[in-house]
């Protein structure tokens, strides 16, 4: 079974932000990253209730996959080790 993780980087390997979105929006911690994945993932869904709020919601959605992307998909350095 792949972890969460591995499940967000395939869909984004294959071109399915939105469902690797879906998926961080799933995280039961409610830290501050996983907030902004619910609320990108919840007005990806309602654009027009977050716009009832004065919101914008492709501004959100943004934000939300920008941090997907970072925190998931970009390389990391190399950890530890001697060269």
């Amino acid at each position: 079974m792949k972890t969460k993780t591995q499940q967000i980087r395939d869909a984004w390997a294959r071109g399915e932000k939105f469902r690797a979105l879906g998926i961080a929006a799933k995280f039961y911690d409610r830290g501050a990253d996983t907030k902004v994945f619910q609320r990108g993932w919840n007005a990806h869904k309602s654009p027009d209730f977050y716009r009832q709020l004065g919101r914008d919601p492709e501004a959100m959605v943004a934000a939300a996959l920008d941090l997907l992307a970072r925190k998931f998909i970009a390389p990391r350095p190399a950890r530890g080790g001697c060269q």
